[in-house]
């Protein structure tokens, strides 16, 4: 009891001079508040942590205040302006936790007769509360927002009632059960002598226990980790990063500089030149290196290739092959850039000079090739040679358009009219009219307006081998996925404890498809297959990620329905599933295709990084691990550390691999270092906010008396908010100093930029060297 009488002396004395909302003048609580931080200044560094924890708001009073101004209206005498009492959310930054804001505020004014407005003075009387600096006023607050009756003590039922408003507060679903279940531990550990309620100074007991499970990395420092190595410069960590891609990208350019100046040069010594000029040279420049881009754009598709070459370690050591698509796209830019010049010049400068030159000129140039008749410029367009080539563009133009961002999904910021015409259906079926295109670039190549010379007639020698095999690709593709016998195993009951399900719906809209493995398939750990369903489209193929090991002998594929493909597939199964029908969906899948995660083989150490449903990479990879400790492979031994990072906006998508991570976190002996698991729930307020404050303490007791986190009802523990990627890097370089990591990231771009830069700059300052991969399909 010495505890409890401590307590309240300090809680008295904070709550008469940092915490009252007596009648002083603002003035006076602003002088007030000025000296409070002065005491926390000289209370050192432990003071300054205590602030942290347990925030009301973040705002500070000039947000607050001009806030209150936006809102404020006059009183009935007009003397002072006042805010209405549901508009305090607002003025605190909670507007989002209208209910949570409107508790702190009954909490605020305590047995005061409430009114239905709040003047400026109260409001920054409520804010001096909030923003105290002193711990044990701001407890004090927490605890009269949870003691209802004001009677000064809080009972279970208490407890619960506030577990449900912060479940509600930072959306997470708890029932009734459990929120009485975690306020029945809470007093189990707290009310030691049995009374049946909690007073102030066991509710900070209960904070500062639970303040220590909170994920804090310590942060980097500059120079910390530069005394056994030198620093090396970040043009040299990034040439060691991007060296693969720099040599590949440099001899494509070296290529098409080349091919463009051999024509170019080679049509300047033409009699034609004395009619066009250098509108010629630019057209049959570009034109060269059209055909090798046309050529070598199919290249990076041929999916089978690239997989059976990235086996091969010397190849897959100096080709890039997890940036197909970015060359992919290159390569498309610079076709781009070839059509401008080629059909540009011909358009606006070679054909007008035609049908405009001097008639004896003429004669004596160019005039045998258009039967000595001088054409004019409608004539010229209406050759083959002008419309085959205008057709081409038009063909190019339409399925480049749709291949970019914002058509292929969809952007909010388009037109509601174009948004119903575009998306990823539209950018599959556009892109198809490539068959079109090359048909007419054989026509368009064997009419010139300029030769007859088949050996100049060069098109088909370029494109020759890409088309047949992209095509042969296509047609093993087609018979391949037609041997497969795919069988999905019959669905005998939506209850999980009757029978392993095999087709399963989880929430958040996740199709879990496990299917029997086909006789021949055969699959390495991050690989990828595509997914073909013949009732929705007998000609999409959409890649998903493989979610079983190499080892199982099933296929697994978790589906999240981010588009009317996927939803229209989660539709047919959950028809099947709901109706009990004897059959599923009929599917064809193709595959395995090597994607970046198979690099993972090469790091010692192994960062994992996925965004909502990018996890699924990753759960072969750490199954796998899990199950042989130190894998071994034909190159090289697997990781011996391995970190996931699993990043969440919503509570319900821990469900979709929970039976996975239950099984992989159970203790082993051979693993029993070897990795490590965080999961993030974007939803909840970060540690340390009010709104999530008592979740974190339930969290913490009911994870050290059983095991399991609260959020993710797994053996995994569940951090608040975003990460602190910086403090992520900065424990991982202090750890793992001189080491390699592999970094492997699935998720959107915006995060993938932040993460490559982190990786970049934390191998130029640390010894550690981070080494960067993202996922591409």
């Amino acid at each position: 009891m010495e505890m409890h009488a401590q307590y309240q002396t300090t809680s008295s004395s904070s709550s008469s001079s940092s915490c009252s909302v007596s009648t002083v003048p603002l003035s006076s609580l602003k002088k007030q508040r000025t000296q409070d931080r002065e005491h926390l200044q000289d209370n050192g560094e432990s003071s300054v942590m205590k602030i942290r924890h347990l925030r009301f708001t973040e705002f500070e009073w000039t947000d607050v205040e001009d806030r209150f101004d936006r809102l404020a209206s006059t009183t009935r005498n007009g003397t002072e302006p006042v805010l209405k009492w549901s508009d305090f959310g607002f003025c605190i930054g909670m507007q989002k936790s209208q209910e949570f804001a409107n508790e702190i505020l009954r909490a605020l004014r305590g047995r005061r007769q409430h009114k239905n407005y709040i003047t400026k003075h109260q409001l920054y009387g409520f804010w001096h509360r909030m923003t105290d600096p002193c711990i044990h006023s701001r407890i004090q607050l927490f605890f009269d927002m949870c003691d209802r009756d004001m009677d000064g003590r809080i009972t279970e039922m208490d407890i619960k009632q506030i577990v449900l408003l912060s479940a509600s507060a930072n959306k997470l679903t708890v029932s009734h059960e459990e929120a009485e279940e975690h306020a029945g531990l809470v007093m189990e550990v707290v009310d030691i002598d049995n009374r049946g309620y909690l007073e102030p100074y066991q509710l900070e007991i209960l904070f500062k226990g639970s303040s220590s499970r909170i994920f804090n990395p310590i942060p980097y420092r500059k120079g910390q980790y530069q005394d056994d190595q030198e620093q090396i410069s970040k043009a040299e960590i990034m040439f060691r990063s991007h060296w693969r891609r720099g040599w590949i990208i440099f001899l494509w350019l070296i290529v098409c500089i080349a091919l463009f100046s051999w024509k170019f040069i080679q049509y300047r010594h033409r009699t034609a030149f004395e009619v066009m000029g250098y509108c010629l040279c630019t057209s049959k420049g570009a034109a060269e290196t059209l055909k090798f881009n046309m050529a070598v754009i199919l290249l990076p598709v041929c999916r089978n290739s690239i997989t059976w070459l990235r086996k091969n370690r010397r190849i897959n050591s100096i080709v890039p092959f997890n940036d197909n698509i970015n060359f992919h796209k290159l390569i498309a830019g610079g076709i781009v850039v070839g059509v401008i010049l080629h059909g540009g010049t011909h358009l606006a400068c070679d054909f007008p000079r035609i049908s405009g030159s001097d008639h004896s000129i003429f004669r004596q140039t160019i005039a045998s090739r258009f039967g000595y008749h001088q054409p004019s410029y409608i004539q010229i367009l209406a050759t083959t040679e002008a419309v085959t080539g205008i057709a081409m563009v038009v063909l190019m133009s339409i399925a480049f358009s749709l291949a970019t961002t914002w058509p292929r999904r969809q952007s909010p910021s388009l037109p509601r009219s174009v948004r119903r015409v575009t998306g990823y259906n539209t950018f599959w079926y556009s892109h198809h009219l490539f068959v079109f295109v090359y048909t007419l670039l054989i026509v368009h190549s064997m009419f010139l307006f300029l030769t007859d010379n088949l050996t100049e007639k060069t098109t088909w020698m370029y494109i020759a081998i890409p088309v047949l095999l992209y095509a042969g690709e296509r047609i093993f593709r087609a018979i391949r996925s037609g041997f497969y016998d795919v069988k999905i195993l019959k669905v005998l009951d939506l209850n999980p404890s009757l029978e392993e399900r095999v087709a399963s719906l989880y929430p958040g809209k996740l199709l879990s498809l496990k299917l029997h493995k086909p006789e021949g398939f055969s699959h390495k750990n991050g690989m990828y297959i595509v997914l073909q369903c013949p009732q929705i489209s007998p000609f999409e193929w959409h890649p998903f990620s493989l979610t079983s090991g190499s080892r199982d002998d099933y296929i697994s594929l978790h589906i999240r329905t981010l588009g009317d493909w996927s939803y229209e597939l989660y539709s047919l199964f959950q028809e099947a599933i709901v109706t009990g029908a004897n059959e599923h969906p009929k599917i064809y899948i193709d595959g395995p295709y090597g994607a970046a995660s198979q690099d993972y083989i090469k790091y010692d150490i192994l960062v994992l990084i996925g965004l909502g449903i990018g996890v699924t990479p990753f759960i072969s990879i750490i199954k796998d691990i899990d199950d042989d400790g130190v894998q071994k492979t034909q190159f090289d031994q697997g990781p011996l550390k391995t970190y996931l990072y699993w990043v969440t906006r919503e509570q319900s998508s821990f469900e979709w691999f929970r039976d996975v991570i239950k099984e992989i976190s159970k203790p082993n002996l051979k693993q029993s270092a070897a990795k490590e698991m965080h999961n993030f729930l974007t939803s909840v307020h970060e540690e340390g906010d009010a709104r999530s404050a008592l979740l974190s303490a339930v969290q913490a007791l009911h994870f050290a008396r059983n095991g399991i986190d609260i959020v993710s009802r797994t053996p995994v523990w569940t951090h608040f908010a975003r990460p602190n990627w910086f403090n992520v890097f900065s424990k991982l370089a202090q750890t793992h100093g001189g080491a390699r990591i592999g970094v492997f990231y699935c998720g959107p771009s915006a995060l993938a930029r932040e993460l490559e830069r982190l990786c970049t700059n934390f191998s130029t300052k640390t010894t550690t060297r981070f080494v960067f991969h993202k996922e591409n399909y």
